[in-house]
């Protein structure tokens, strides 16, 4: 049976009116028929790694991906390193909280680490210093490394987004832009995100894997929004876990 994946739920904000928990996310999961999740956690300068980790310990469809800071530099890495010890499979650099430039040298450490620990290294993106091509210049740098490119480039470099993957096979779009469609934003049940459909088009549907964003929409709300474009059941298959389970090495 194929696997079906989220790349990017949180444990993180509130659901309802009550902290978005382990079980939260697992229930916000199965309702959109999805076997597993890469789990964040809280996005803060100071986010709570060792809380995720213990966590998410107990659920093996739940996959640990911490959020690290390079100006930690050598200290930094070395505690990468003992994350992945106790089971992290991925990392996630957001320069939007840490303040950095997404190709800075100062990264480069850690996504070589990532490539040497044989983890995925998931990026955002967004505006000036989380720019599309900045993430480029950081999959050129680690091409054995699978590289998830949050939000596909946007608000503002969608196409820029589109030729860094067309320029280093390593790189990957991840699903989560119903964010920046101000028609759809607030009311994700209407949602139709074209551009999934362009990058699957300029791509091929290998190259794109879903994403949530949970708690910010429900995992079923973007299901239900990529369905929408009509891509087809094989394609679908690939989008929404196939290609995760491949990254992330899942049998």
């Amino acid at each position: 049976m194929a696997v079906t994946a989220d790349f990017e739920a949180y444990l993180a904000g509130d659901w309802y009116g009550h902290p978005m928990t382990v079980a939260a996310l697992l229930e916000c999961e199965a309702e959109a028929g999805f076997d597993m999740a890469v789990v964040m956690p809280q996005p803060e300068v100071h986010p709570d790694n060792d809380g995720l980790l213990e966590k998410t310990a107990a659920f093996p469809n739940l996959l640990p991906c911490v959020m690290m800071d390079p100006h930690r530099g050598e200290e930094g890495v070395a505690a990468l390193r003992g994350y992945v010890d106790r089971g992290a499979k991925g990392m996630k650099l957001m320069g939007a909280i840490h303040r950095f430039e997404v190709d800075d040298p100062m990264v480069f450490p850690f996504v070589e680490a990532a490539r040497d620990l044989g983890i995925v290294v998931s990026i955002h993106t967004g505006v000036d210093n989380c720019s599309a091509d900045r993430v480029g210049t950081v999959a050129r740098r680690v091409p054995e490394a699978p590289v998830i490119m949050d939000h596909m480039g946007f608000p503002d470099h969608f196409e820029e987004a589109l030729a860094v993957c067309r320029e280093n096979k390593n790189v990957y779009m991840g699903t989560t832009i119903l964010r920046f469609h101000k028609r759809w934003a607030d009311n994700p049940e209407e949602a139709v995100p074209v551009e999934v459909k362009q990058a699957v088009a300029a791509l091929g549907p290998e190259r794109v894997v879903f994403g949530s964003n949970l708690p910010e929409y429900r995992p079923m709300q973007v299901k239900r929004a990529i369905q929408r474009l009509h891509l087809g059941g094989a394609a679908e298959a690939l989008i929404f876990g196939e290609n995760l389970a491949r990254i992330y090495g899942i049998s």
